[in-house]
């Protein structure tokens, strides 16, 4: 009975691998691939971070030291986010923590 079960989990995997590759080269949103393939994006997301490598920390800290920090904000210069390669935020001094977070959490979901 465990190597049914086995089996079926593998070709689980496989065809959620499958789905996820055809959508991250479709250029669709994530409810956008749900729905033209009548897909629940409960069950896509839950696939999709079931699949996702365990590559251990996803962020890096750079330490930067104060003193450089304060005087880049109190100047016009802009802090300068990347997120996985993909995109690059541009924060201006003065900028709103929350928005930013809220921003970050959207981005994550993707």
């Amino acid at each position: 009975m465990e190597g049914k079960r086995a089996t079926e989990l593998a070709g689980k995997r496989r065809l959620w691998q499958e789905r996820l590759d055809e959508w991250k080269a479709s250029g669709l949103t994530q409810a956008g691939y749900c729905r033209q393939h009548n897909l629940d994006t409960r069950n896509f997301q839950y696939w999709k971070k079931k699949m996702e490598p365990k590559t251990g920390a996803s962020a890096t800290l750079v330490e930067v030291p104060a003193g450089i920090l304060s005087r880049s904000l109190s100047s016009s210069h802009q802090l300068c986010l990347v997120v996985d390669g993909r995109y690059r935020i541009e924060i201006p001094p003065g900028f709103d923590a929350y928005t930013l977070g809220q921003l970050i959490r959207v981005l994550d979901r993707r």
